[in-house]
């Protein structure tokens, strides 16, 4: 059911409910939809309109505007507001749903690089994964079956020699607007489902708890009205989910008094993006790549046609469609095939996971190296409230995110090139030329608005990240605030470390984990 929040008379509180879902991009979407028509009553804010796409409103997307340290400054200056968006459908709107799940070696704790490890093992996602993967219409869940991607894609990766550091693996993407865009796909299911309240213009000001802190009685919320401050109103439920992305959720927690902070004071830090040199190096070999090489690193569209029974094989479609309507009988995206390093080289360099885009030249005997790396964990790389800087409309402190690299992310950088380049030249690469320059301490970067320039990825992780003591992070295994009884935290906040896959296929996962673990204990 669809309500505006317009409609609501002045000072109104809404209860009954049993669940409240603040936030509807990919997490508040996903828990949603996994909750429609079960025996929850629940009712998911949207800052945002049923119409929203593409661009967000002028004036709500004031809101994320804010400030940033004095690195973050210097790589990138619009990050807050760039990297977000505050509408229906959230950042869903603007990405292309790169897809990947985390590495098995991403959950455990690595020393010599980070100490911090996931509370929960990498198979406890496995089954969430596989229905985050229908997100996306992506087919199998099969990332590491090589042989059938090499037949999808008409390729392969380079031969494998003795003593490689590195290996193949699949990446995929869905820019159907239709799928990418979670309020579109998931829109008509969410607004039959009879459990399920969608609100809008409901915007999220503070979050009211016992006096103690250990129990949320409720939600302040407020509409916006041309640009200003609307009607106020309440939410109470038995249960509330954040699931305002990864900057977001922070500061609502910080704006209502520190909400859910621990004695170490980790409310907010260790914020984690992914780095990213996208213009790295570049490689020239000593020959033309064969084309099958250079099919494996190229961008393909794929259309799979599912098969009719349980257990059977999914087929690559290249005929032509000679009638369009039967593109609706197959799954089309796309995938390629990225370098990454084996779990024995990470646990020998004490390094970041990373990942390697090849991107081939027209002279087909050259190419250009892209590399987004894993951040190691830092406390003093964290999101704040600024107090000397209020938002446009409600007159709230503004986000201060003071990202920061240390020693071991630029190690981690130049020691991923080194290995890269290894490797391509044992491969058959005979010269490189280095684009950017890893040299130097943690703050020593090629900066914008040189080609080789640092970039931040748009992956907000880590400041609320889950742990299996109030001691060591925010949340518990299930997502719940360690020290609120009745608080949840839905999105990549809560990651403990990031790998190098997008987190969004590890967002929905979680969501799906956490909307599941709902029903049992609200039941």
């Amino acid at each position: 059911m669809y309500l505006h929040a317009d409609q609501l008379p002045e000072h109104t509180v809404l209860r009954g409910y049993d669940l409240c879902i603040v936030g509807a991009g990919a997490a508040g979407i996903a828990m949603a939809q996994r909750l429609a028509n079960s025996t929850l009553k629940v009712i998911l804010l949207v800052s945002g309109g049923p119409g929203d796409k593409a661009t967000p409103d002028r004036d709500r997307q004031s809101l994320y505007h804010g400030t940033t340290g004095s690195f973050l400054r210097k790589v990138d200056p619009v990050f807050l507001h760039r990297s977000r968006l505050n509408m229906y459908g959230g950042t869903t709107n603007h990405f292309g749903f790169w897809a990947r799940p985390l590495d098995p070696v991403d959950f455990a704790p690595r020393p010599g690089f980070r100490n911090s490890a996931w509370p929960i093992a990498y198979e406890d996602l496995q089954p969430y994964y596989r229905d985050a993967h229908h997100f996306g219409q992506f087919g199998p869940l099969n990332y590491d079956d090589m042989p059938f991607w090499e037949d999808v894609l008409y390729g392969r990766c380079f031969d494998s020699l003795p003593g490689d550091n590195m290996r193949g693996a699949i990446m995929h993407a869905q820019y159907e607007e239709n799928l990418h865009d979670f309020q579109v796909q998931f829109r008509d299911e969410l607004k039959r489902a009879e459990n399920i309240t969608v609100l809008f213009n409901a915007h999220l000001l503070d979050i009211a708890s016992d006096g103690e802190g250990r129990h949320v009685t409720g939600l302040n919320c407020s509409t916006i009205v041309a640009g200003e401050r609307g009607k106020r109103f309440k939410v109470c439920a038995r249960a509330y989910a954040l699931a305002c992305g990864g900057i977001e959720n922070v500061r609502l927690l910080q704006l209502s008094g520190n909400l859910g902070n621990n004695q170490r004071d980790h409310l907010g830090r260790g914020f984690m993006v992914h780095p990213l040199l996208t213009n790295a190096a570049t490689v020239r070999f000593d020959r033309v790549i064969p084309t099958e090489i250079r099919n494996f690193f190229r961008e393909q569209q794929i259309r799979l046609k599912p098969p009719t029974d349980d257990g059977g094989a999914y087929q690559h479609m290249v005929t032509p469609l000679v009638n369009p309507e039967l593109v609706f009988e197959y799954l089309t995206f796309n995938a390629w095939g990225v370098l990454t390093p084996t779990p024995e080289v990470l646990e020998e360099e004490g390094i970041g996971n990373f990942r390697i885009i090849l991107n081939f030249g027209a002279d087909r005997a050259s190419a250009v190296v892209n590399l987004n790396w894993e951040q190691a964990p830092d406390e003093e790389s964290r999101v704040l409230l600024d107090p000397d800087q209020e938002d446009p409309i409600f007159a709230q402190p503004v986000a201060h995110v003071d990202w920061r690299l240390n020693d071991a992310d630029k190690r981690s950088a130049r020691r991923a090139l080194e290995i890269t380049l290894d490797y391509l030249y044992r491969h058959g690469a005979v010269s490189h030329e280095m684009i950017t320059d890893v040299s130097g301490g943690a703050e020593d970067w090629t900066l914008p608005p040189h080609e080789g320039a640092l970039e931040t990825g748009d992956h907000h992780m880590g400041a609320l990240r889950m742990s299996a003591t109030p001691d060591d992070g925010i949340v518990d295994i299930n997502s719940r605030l360690h020290s609120v009884d009745n608080l949840y935290i839905a999105g990549s906040a809560v990651f403990p470390s990031g790998g190098y896959a997008n987190p969004t296929l590890t967002i929905v996962a979680l969501a799906l984990r956490l909307a599941d673990h709902l029903k049992e204990v609200i039941r």
